[in-house]
């Protein structure tokens, strides 16, 4: 998807998918997200699906 332009669909739906099934996401996979999201310019998409709330220390 990211290949194709559609960076913020690709957060979207990697966010929707670790709501849905609530994933726990371990904090530093979760800073490895926002980072992804941050060099893709779609950091919105991923902190509005919510999933900041799923994260674990581990």
């Amino acid at each position: 998807m990211v290949e194709n332009d559609e960076a913020e669909l690709a957060m979207d739906d990697i966010g929707l998918l670790i709501q849905h099934f609530q994933f726990p996401v371990v904090r530093s996979e979760y800073e490895d997200l926002v980072h992804a999201a941050q060099l893709l310019d779609s950091l919105d998409s991923l902190t509005d699906t919510g999933v900041e709330r799923l994260v674990i220390d581990g």
